[in-house]
């Protein structure tokens, strides 16, 4: 089965794939918002979502330690790792503690940081050019680059507010 959907917060995607494995649908494999699933044991799976510090590791080490572990990485989507073991192998969450999960939300808060500086700088350019060239062709490209920057920063200010609860204080 074949599946489109757009999520840019990994805790919602990482919901929806538990959600999809509980109604007998495995997870097999990524690419640009279609997501292809095959039939399973219905609660045969659990799936976690991880952001990796960078990608310029070896692939296969990442995977062999992965697999002993009992987690199969099942698809990547350039540092976006996606991540599988049978609920029968007990309990599956990488990140246990409020340290971890917070050095994790630091991580997924800096890269929409960047994406959210480079699209409002290409937005500022664009909005110039639309206003210089007075081409109406330009102005849906401002209102999708203006709808990305609003992405990128609720995005951004989500995980400060995850880092917030998560350390008990303001960040």
């Amino acid at each position: 089965m074949l599946k489109f959907r757009f999520y840019y917060d990994k805790d919602e995607e990482e919901i929806w794939l538990k959600e999809m494995a509980q109604e007998g649908w495995a997870f097999k494999k990524f690419f640009l918002g279609f997501y292809t699933f095959e039939a399973c044991t219905p609660g045969e799976y659990n799936y976690q979502i991880d952001l990796l510090d960078n990608w310029k590791g070896d692939k296969e080490d990442f995977a062999s330690f992965m697999k002993e572990n009992g987690v199969e990485v099942i698809s990547q989507w350039y540092r976006w790792v996606y991540l599988q073991k049978k609920m029968d192998d007990g309990p599956f969450e990488m990140y246990t503690d409020a340290a971890s999960k917070i050095d994790q939300y630091k991580r997924i808060k800096g890269f929409f940081l960047v994406a959210l500086i480079l699209e409002t700088v290409c937005l500022c350019f664009e909005i110039y050019e639309t206003v210089i060239t007075g081409k109406g062709l330009f102005v849906c490209f401002d209102i999708i680059l203006g709808i990305l920057v609003l992405i990128f920063l609720r995005m951004v200010w989500k995980c400060k507010w995850k880092i917030e609860q998560l350390s008990g204080n303001d960040y």
